[in-house]
């Protein structure tokens, strides 16, 4: 068979590359992710990456360094509300510095220098008013009051020919601010994201990251000829990155990955209740310093830890240099773990296919937060995403970040019901029942590559699991089964749950009698009560029947004397005819005596197997 051949159709916009970057590789996925290789040229302390605002959560989700030695990597960007924060610091509002006259009336009792036409005065801002103007024109004219620095007060004309300057380094600096937040927020599609090691003899820098991408698409042509039919596939791809590829390695992935999204950029606040008085003050036990040291591409931000009985601390030793409105992201926290990680089938979810997992063990003396957790895997890339939850320490968790297509899995569950015992008590059958329920593991193994399977068998309350060879956790019972390339493996998980039920005899009728006849046959005296039952019960049904059928003939002659009555009535004569009715409706009074007799005599068999039912049940206990 000739091989298939792939050829790859790409599309591209065209925006500017990374600055002090060179993409590297690309890989594409159809998780709608892209991983971004790149290496970079650190020639000073720093690295700017402009950064599209859309790919920021996922940029500082994923974001992975190497060649940076024992240097503490630190990103700073500007945050979500920098415009806001910028300004909340300083005398003016934004609309301040695009309308000179609300920039001067924010900024009264700054000291400036005026220059109008050779005359300078140098003072503090008093305030603005409106004047007459020299010539008549479509606005009016605006003087500016300064109380100069010899006591006068002097009023300049604000007009084309007046230089005016802040005198204080501080006013002109706020001023700087405010129009650097201002083009900032001009740019707001982009975000410059500085990368600052603090290790200078840090050069060339590896860095990759996850961006949302167009998933890419297959096409195949089918081709039939002489020596057969040719399947070439055409891989359709977009460059919607961001950034120019040149000369790049592209990978293309399929799988089945879980990938996430995350706000980590957007401000978000705790909720918290509303005090009537002042709460306590929490009291810290003592902190503790910790070793981080460990192989890898970078070093994390030295931290004093410190743990108390509701909540764990992480201090920075390091002191952090932040402006308002402004965000950092950097490492403060590493541990080497165990690679706890196994192919995971919860039952009772109906899933096809079992999940990857990994087992996250805290193994610090305190908390470990809660958090978006990306994996990658050495040689091939993002391999998922999963959240962690907060652990205490000690505690661990699995978390799936992706799906294993390669193996099959399907649940079949059977119920058996039994009864262990049955006694009468008072007239109510108390049975002593055993459900037990078998669920069927049927696991297809993948078509290369042995597998072991851990099935994670949900406990229920009230219920044992019998099957052997599993270990118990808090919410399940796990199975390892290994699974050999290709095979058909069965795992069957028994368990059971003893029941009592309570049942009054005397409202059981002839079904239920059997079907509890039918459950009970090892108990030979429950056998003979549920049968005498029956009997008892079969009588009942048929004098029922036969008093049923006495009660409708009895309605029906009643309905046809009062139909002869008034045939009679209405008539009014002797005649033959007349006569022939009354006689019948003679004759129906006496068939409807005689059928009430037969209804009482009935009814008193009725009432007498009644009683012998209830005598029979009474004497059961």
């Amino acid at each position: 068979m000739r091989p298939l051949p792939l050829i790859v159709i790409c599309t591209g916009i065209g925006l500017p590359a990374l600055a002090d970057t060179d993409i590297r590789a690309v890989t594409l996925s159809t998780a709608g992710l892209a991983l971004i290789e790149a290496q970079a040229n650190a020639t000073g302390d720093s690295v700017v990456l402009p950064v599209r605002r859309t790919d920021i959560d996922d940029f500082l989700k994923s974001l992975r360094l190497s060649g940076l030695g024992d240097g503490v990597p630190m990103l700073t960007l500007s945050g979500p509300a920098g415009l806001e924060d910028s300004f909340a610091t300083l005398p003016f509002d934004p609309a301040a510095l695009q309308d000179l006259r609300a920039l001067l009336e924010a900024m009264t009792g700054a000291p400036v220098t005026a220059s109008r036409r050779g005359i300078d005065v140098q003072g503090r801002i008093m305030g603005v008013r409106d004047v007459p103007c020299a010539t008549d024109g479509p606005q009016g004219c605006m003087a500016l009051a300064v109380r100069a620095d010899t006591g006068q007060i002097r009023q300049v004309l604000v007009d084309d020919a007046l230089e005016l300057a802040f005198s204080d380094a501080a006013d002109n600096a706020a001023v700087d601010r405010g129009l650097d937040a201002l083009r900032a927020t001009g740019q707001g599609h982009m975000l410059d994201v500085t990368l600052s090691i603090s290790e200078p003899d840090a050069q060339d820098i590896s860095l990759a990251w996850l961006q949302p991408a167009p998933v890419w698409k297959t096409a195949w042509r089918a081709e039939s000829g002489a020596d057969g039919t040719v399947l070439t596939g055409w891989a359709v791809v977009e460059n919607a990155t961001g950034h120019d590829w040149q000369n790049v390695e592209l990978t293309l992935a399929t799988g089945a990955v879980q990938a996430l999204q995350v706000q980590l950029y957007d401000r978000e606040h705790g909720t918290r209740k509303l005090a009537q008085t002042a709460p306590p003050a929490l009291m810290a036990s003592p902190a503790m310093e910790r070793s981080m040291a460990f192989e890898s591409a970078y070093d994390a931000a030295p931290v004093a830890m410190d743990d108390g009985d509701s909540f764990s601390r992480f201090t920075l030793t390091t002191p952090v240099t932040l402006n308002a409105g402004d965000m950092i992201s950097l490492p403060f926290l590493r541990e080497a773990l165990e690679d706890a990680r196994l192919t995971l089938y919860r039952g009772g979810t109906g899933a096809q296919h079992p999940m990857i997992a990994v087992v996250v063990e805290n193994p610090l003396p305190l908390r470990l937060p809660a958090g978006v957790m990306t994996l990658y895997e050495d040689g091939r890339g993002h391999a998922g995403d999963a959240m962690i939850p907060e652990l205490s320490p000690g505690a661990s968790e699995t978390v799936e970040f992706a799906r294993d297509t390669a193996l099959s899995v399907r649940e079949d569950v059977a119920q058996i019901e039994t009864v262990q015992s049955a006694r009468v008590v008072d007239g109510v059958l108390v049975a002593e029942e055993r459900l037990e329920q078998r669920t069927t593991y049927r696991i297809e193994g993948a078509a290369q590559g042995a597998r072991q399977l851990t099935i994670a068998h949900p406990l229920r309350q009230g219920w044992t699991i019998r099957t052997e060879g599993g270990i118990a956790g808090l919410d399940d019972m796990r199975f390892m089964l290994d699974v050999p390339e290709g095979a058909m493996v069965s795992h069957d998980v028994v368990e059971y749950r003893q029941t009592e039920r309570r049942v009054a005899l005397l409202d059981l009728d002839t079904d239920q009698l059997h079907h509890w006849s039918s459950r009970l046959t090892d108990d030979a005296d429950m056998q003979a009560l549920l049968s005498r039952m029956q009997e008892l019960r079969n009588q009942q049904a048929r004098i029922q029947r036969e008093i049923a059928t006495l009660k409708q003939t009895e309605t029906d002659l009643i309905a046809d004397q009062d139909r002869l009555v008034g045939l009679i009535v209405q008539l009014g004569d002797d005649s033959r005819a007349n006569q022939d009715r009354r006689a019948r409706v003679d004759a129906i009074d006496d068939e409807i005596a005689s059928g009430r007799t037969e209804i009482a005599a009935a009814e008193a068999r009725l009432d007498a197997i009644t009683s012998d039912l209830r005598a029979l049940i009474l004497n059961a206990d």
